[in-house]
């Protein structure tokens, strides 16, 4: 019987079948070099494809990486793990970016930048209103961490200073310091993309901003769950001035910790109460912030006066400079003595004294930059609030519970020149509806409709000569109670609040406290009865008035 074969060609594919003829073999297939062809592009297809989706970003964020370090970041360590643009959309996506300095760390888990090119461009002038402009750059930062840790130049400073050799920063590392005054043209300001991106809106989810380290017994941290920032400018409150810089933030589950510091070798003692991963300062549900900054201009020829509503004429004010906070529910404060000592140990380390007689500071001169006087700090509370101050007895924890009203606020002015005999801090503010109480089993302590303080301290311009500082405070309608046990109680807080270590003479600077109290509709309450007995079993004490 004769074989029959079939030959076809399909696709670069020959194939060829006949009859069987008992050895088992079957169609014959040959490959030519289309079909070689298809098969190369398929795999480098399914390659290029898995390098898009997995591997460019990073091969791109490498690249970035070196660039930047061979052209820009001179100093210190950056690594962007990943970087994606994306033109249409106007987006940049980024990942695991560090920056490394002697002095503080930057890291962002992941993030991305939008700018809208798409909208229209409108000139405007910056001195005008931008806030209600069309916002058209948006950051979204994810998992961002600030640790700062050091501050080489000052104590760089601090070794010239006391005659030391250059050992923090060498001496040919040292960048020089320009001391030229350029009396020229103004700066630009920024005017040339100001009007392009009159509004910058940031939102940051789970930040964090981190003050320690290892030779300071705690780190104080600043954690944020949810905050939306938002830049823009507005007209400068003194017409001398060329616009105002303004920062607006809602932010969400904020709260400042003191937590102990990772491989701290030193004597450190236990604080009084411990929630979460430390010692909770301040915590509240939700918390807006509003920074403010004038730019400011250039002091004229002759001075420009401005007429008040009374008739009287006024020196322009200076360029402003502060922030405003407001809290909102679940805000509790938390300090003490053991609280303040860290504080101490936090602001010895970063803010160093370098026994030095201040200099008091210059008045600019016509022609020359106006200059900031002071920066000026409002705290307010929306809602009611609660203050603990904590202390420790033979590590047991005593504390001083205080409830505020809703309006209750503290107001800070820091002076950022030097008189001619030194600079004076004031803080005020006023309490509404307080009303404290004690850990004691008689728990009623003082119950006040509003109590005001103010608080002045001068520091003369030589840093151990006597300073004197100034406290007042008013109570309205106050009622207040007193038995013995208090002055037991004080007495221990007292105690704690006290320092611990030996006096040193070398650092000691004299200082007289001068109280002063007012109290309107007072009364005071002297716990007695026939037994001297009070029955504190429930809320209502028995016995007791």
């Amino acid at each position: 019987m004769s074989n029959e074969s079939f030959t076809a060609t399909l696709g670069g594919i020959t194939i060829t079948t006949g009859n069987s003829t008992g050895n088992g073999t079957g169609p014959d297939i040959h490959l030519d070099s289309n079909f070689a062809y298809l098969m190369f592009a398929l795999i480098i297809a399914m390659i290029w494809v898995l390098y898009i989706v997995y591997y460019n970003s990073r091969v791109v964020g490498y690249i970035i990486t070196r660039l930047l370090t061979r052209f820009y970041v001179k100093k210190g360590y950056l690594s962007i793990g990943s970087f994606t643009v994306c033109a249409v959309s106007g987006k940049i996506m980024f990942r695991d970016i560090v920056y490394i300095t002697d002095d503080y760390t930057v890291r962002i888990q992941d993030g991305w930048v939008i700018f809208r090119w798409w909208r229209a461009y409108i000139p405007k002038d910056v001195s005008e209103d931008l806030s209600h402009s069309d916002t058209r750059l948006s950051v979204m930062l994810n998992g961002y961490e600030l640790h700062v840790y050091n501050r080489c130049k000052v104590y760089s400073r601090l070794e010239k200073v006391f005659g030391l050799d250059s050992v923090i920063i060498p001496p040919n590392e040292m960048e020089p310091e320009d001391k030229s005054v350029d009396k020229g043209e103004p700066p630009s300001l920024g005017k040339s993309w100001r009007d392009l991106i009159p509004v910058i809106k940031v939102d940051v989810s789970s930040g964090r901003v981190v003050f320690g380290n290892r030779l300071v017994p705690t780190t104080l941290s600043i954690n944020v769950e949810e905050a939306h920032f938002m830049y823009s400018t507005k007209p400068a409150a003194s017409k001398l001035d060329h616009f105002m810089h303004f920062v607006k933030c809602k932010a969400e589950n904020f709260k400042v910790i003191l937590a102990p510091s990772p491989k701290y070798t030193g004597q450190s003692d236990e604080p009084p109460r411990y929630m979460g991963a430390g010692f909770v300062v301040l915590s509240s549900n939700n918390m807006d912030l509003y920074f403010y900054m004038d730019e400011p201009g250039i002091v004229p020829e002759e001075p420009h006066m401005l007429e008040l509503a009374n008739g009287e004429m006024v020196e322009s004010a200076a360029p402003m400079w502060g922030v405003d906070i407001k809290c909102g529910k679940g805000t509790d404060f938390s300090y003490g003595p053991w609280a303040d000592r860290q504080r101490e140990h936090l602001f010895k380390f970063f803010f160093p004294q370098d026994c030095q007689t201040l200099v008091p500071t210059p008045a600019p001169q016509p022609g020359e930059t106006r200059s900031v006087q002071s920066f000026d700090v409002r705290l307010s509370t929306l809602h009611e609030s609660t203050i603990d101050l904590l202390f420790s007895k033979n590590k047991e924890t005593n504390a001083v519970h205080v409830n505020v009203g809703q309006g209750s606020y503290l107001e800070m002015t820091l002076p950022w020149i030097v008189g001619s005999d030194g600079y004076t801090t004031k803080v005020t503010g006023q309490l509404l509806h307080f009303e404290a109480t004690t850990s004691l089993t008689f728990r009623s302590l003082v119950e006040s409709e509003t109590l005001e303080f103010a608080i002045r301290s001068h520091y003369p311009l030589r840093w151990n000569d006597h300073q004197e500082w100034l406290l007042n405070l008013t109570g309205c309608k106050a009622s207040g109670y007193f038995i013995y046990a208090h002055k037991d109680f004080f007495q221990d807080m007292i105690n704690d609040w006290s320092t611990k270590s030996k006096p040193d003479l070398l650092h000691f600077v004299p200082y007289t406290w001068r109280l002063t109290v007012l109290l309107k509709e007072f009364e005071l309450i002297t716990l007695a009865n026939e037994s001297n007995w009070i029955d504190c079993s429930s809320q209502h004490q028995e016995n007791c008035k």
